[in-house]
């Protein structure tokens, strides 16, 4: 096993890693806050940066506002991991949701794929370090919406029918929400309070201005 570090955001990749390996690291607790994406043999291990961890939790506020607001069931599971074995893949997501298959997965607190669906909507935060390799992980778990974000822009993504992932303007998991509804609030995490951004974007949607 071979070790490879980053200098574009702390990353630490290790190569020829066998998926027993993965699993016993991941499952060990002491690791418990350290990110980690698997990949065929290749494991990327990753702290989340303060700036990194703002930006995730100001979207899960929103998009918990947008929710609430049109009665959308829903259930966060954060960053939990999810994995395949068959596939040899395993990530955790800045922060996922499920809303179609919310009725799925309700009263489950561990997500096992061979049993329960992917989540329909993922987040990646693109601070301490780029997703752009987690997004074919997403695709080989069937994840059917990512969104990624620099805090300024986001950009919303849906997988088609043959296996790609494609840009949209509009999210499909929540019907008309675009991603310059959210990127206005962003932009307002170092001006607010979270309790006054996620007020004033209630007042928005409630105004009808998202519709």
């Amino acid at each position: 096993m071979s070790t490879a570090t980053r200098s574009d955001g702390g990353s630490v990749f290790l190569q020829n890693v066998s998926w027993e390996l993965y699993t016993q690291l991941r499952d060990d607790p002491e690791r418990d806050r350290v990110r980690m994406t698997y990949q065929q043999g290749v494991l990327e291990l990753m702290s989340p940066s303060g700036p990194h961890e703002r930006i995730n939790r100001i979207l899960e506020r929103l998009i918990g506002v947008w929710c609430e607001v049109h009665e959308i069931p829903m259930a966060s599971f954060g960053s939990t991991t999810y994995r395949s074995e068959r596939r040899r893949l395993g990530l955790e997501p800045d922060s996922c949701f499920y809303f179609e298959n919310e009725a799925a997965v309700r009263g489950h607190e561990e997500i096992d794929l061979t049993i329960q669906p992917p989540p329909d909507l993922a987040i990646e935060v693109d601070i301490s370090s780029s997703s752009t390799r987690r997004m074919s992980i997403y695709a080989g778990l069937g994840v059917p919406e990512v969104w990624r974000t620099d805090g300024e822009g986001l950009w919303m993504f849906h997988l088609d029918e043959s296996g790609e992932y494609v840009e949209i303007a509009e999210s499909q998991a929540l019907a008309r929400l675009r991603h310059d509804d959210l990127t206005s609030f962003l932009a307002k995490r170092l001006e607010l309070d979270d309790t006054t951004l996620g007020r004033q974007f209630r007042e928005r949607v409630l105004s009808g201005e998202n519709k």
